[in-house]
């Protein structure tokens, strides 16, 4: 994940370089990455924020999921190198009516 996130693909094709699989999107020209459990193909609707705060405003046009991963763990960037990984379920008595 940090050598796909800190690389360009102007540069190296980072699906070679990272071993990951090209899968072809419906509804986009990019490629999904089959070893996700989750990808979404988007489009930039919103341009406006991207000077100030970096901020693309995207469109979800297809969602996709890996059914057979029932449990999937999650990793997320924190920033600086920081990473955070799911933990445990917690499942408490819904007070939803």
């Amino acid at each position: 994940m940090v050598k796909v996130g800190n690389s360009s693909g102007r540069d190296i094709d980072k699906f070679a370089a990272s071993g990951l699989t090209q899968v072809p999107g419906a509804c986009v020209k990019p490629p999904l990455v089959a070893e996700c459990f989750a990808n979404l193909e988007c489009k930039v609707t919103d341009r406006r924020l991207v000077n100030k705060y970096n901020l693309f405003i995207l469109e979800v046009l297809k969602a996709w999921i890996d059914p057979a991963q029932k449990n999937p763990k999650t990793i997320h960037h924190r920033g600086y190198g920081t990473f955070v990984v799911d933990g445990r379920t917690i499942k408490l008595k819904s007070r939803m009516r």
